[in-house]
């Protein structure tokens, strides 16, 4: 479950990412309410005022305003392909699975080279239980965007999900080659080379993804597990340490912090 939540909040944190960043081009990304509604009563009828509030407001959970912002960028604009991606983007978190798929749609069939939006199509079928329908969208993504991060990382996890974990590294890999500040990525590969016993690179990976993430419990006790296996007592120690700070009551953490103590000491004595 915890594996799970982790990886799940890379998914969420990329949706909210890309609302946020979804201003127009030559545009100051802003998040000023105040500021940004203003330019929607200057410029009523141009949809590139009411996308700009709706990516203010997304960026304070405020999903519900953000959508109706969207879908007046649309009644502005009816060929927008942004504001429809960004509306499917606000529905998506607003559990409007339905909708959002529609928009995604709508959003591919203006701009059919539209690679963010075939990723963001993916997710939801993904959500649904369609993996095969979503490999499909994350593959139709990368053809037309090679360097797309987030869709290496989405293939990934299915094939991860699924068993196949050299298969899901070399994705990780792919994603991690072109965006490599993602903590989730190096987590999800971290798993996975743990799965395979290949410890010391698990190890590796749940360092950077504590470092990248370190209000993440999981990261801390992945990353204790991970160095438990390769007799990195002071690591796993202060790893154990970290996750017991942030779930104070683990007892995994707690006898795992111990044991890493004890351990530690029995190796170092003079």
């Amino acid at each position: 479950m915890q594996i799970s939540k982790t990886l799940k909040s890379g998914i969420i944190a990329s949706i909210t990412v890309a609302l946020v960043a979804c201003q127009t081009a030559g545009t100051p990304t802003s998040t000023d309410i105040s500021s940004l509604s203003s330019a929607v009563k200057r410029n009523p009828n141009t949809a590139s005022s009411h996308i700009n509030l709706g990516a203010g407001l997304a960026s304070y959970d405020r999903y519900t305003e953000a959508y109706n912002s969207f879908s007046k960028a649309i009644l502005a604009n009816p060929k927008s392909s942004q504001a429809y991606y960004n509306r499917g983007l606000a529905a998506a978190k607003l559990n409007k699975k339905t909708q959002a798929l529609a928009d995604f749609d709508k959003a591919i069939a203006l701009k059919p080279n539209y690679d963010k939006a075939f990723v963001a199509k993916g997710n939801i079928l993904n959500d649904l239980g369609r993996a095969t329908a979503a490999l499909n969208n994350y593959n139709r993504a990368i053809a037309i965007n090679l360097y797309n991060p987030r869709a290496h990382f989405q293939i990934g996890l299915i094939l991860q999900k699924s068993g196949k974990h050299i298969a899901a590294i070399e994705s990780f890999n792919r994603a991690i080659s072109f965006s490599s500040n993602v903590p989730q990525i190096f987590f999800a590969r971290g798993k996975s080379r743990y799965i395979l016993k290949d410890y010391n690179d698990a190890q590796s990976d749940f360092i950077i993804a504590s470092r990248l993430m370190p209000n993440s419990y999981d990261g801390y006790i992945n990353l204790a597990r991970a160095s438990a296996k390769v007799k990195d007592w002071l690591e796993a120690h202060n790893a154990f340490h970290n996750a017991l700070r942030r779930v104070s009551d683990s007892k995994e953490a707690a006898i795992g912090r111990a044991n890493a103590k004890k351990m530690y000491n029995k190796t170092h004595k003079s």
